[in-house]
């Protein structure tokens, strides 16, 4: 059975980075497979490619980078200049183009189906833009233990605690009345 991807991170780099998840526990791969890949992607919304076992796990060694990163941007773990320069040479592939074409005299729309370099391209670029912009201080990762998701805490208040109150955030109030009681 295919494990679901969580959308949950606000950002494209950090719902890549949570296709392995429960890291602090059982460890949870949701990239398996070349397809799981392309699944992501298409789910993503990032077009629809072809994969390979070399794209998959070009696609996981982008991902283990782009997390370090983003631990070390939350004071959790040491700059590794391999883990950056990893990071900028994928953004500086070349990433799919938008053009535009007349169909029936209007103007629309036409969106080349990109190729998984491609993809991880615009994967990397987004990590740069995240942690190097204002957002990275609204990065969290989900306060349930079991869950190491991160996201862009964007609510009013800055005070979000959890991935998704559906599930990490209904399991800790779950947890607190229990041991009201």
């Amino acid at each position: 059975m295919t494990a679901a991807f969580p959308f949950v991170g606000g950002r494209i780099a950090l719902n890549f980075v949570g296709t392995l998840g429960k890291r602090s526990t059982e460890q949870l791969e949701r990239l398996r497979t070349p397809e799981d890949l392309t699944r992501w992607v298409e789910l993503a919304g990032l077009g629809s490619i072809s994969t390979d076992e070399a794209d998959l796990e070009a696609a996981r060694v982008l991902r283990e980078a782009l997390y370090t990163l983003t631990l070390a941007t939350l004071d959790r773990a040491p700059l590794r200049r391999a883990d950056v320069e990893l990071v900028n040479e994928w953004a500086a592939r070349e990433t799919p183009a938008p053009a535009l074409k007349i169909r029936a005299d209007a103007l629309r729309r036409s969106d080349p189906q990109p190729s998984a370099s491609e993809v991880l391209a615009v994967v990397a670029r987004d990590g740069i833009e995240l942690l190097s912009g204002p957002e990275s201080d609204s990065i969290r990762e989900c306060e349930d233990p079991a869950c190491t998701l991160l996201f862009v805490d964007s609510s009013r208040g800055r005070r979000r605690r959890w991935c998704s109150m559906s599930s990490c955030g209904a399991r800790a109030k779950m947890r607190t009345l229990r041991s009201a009681h």
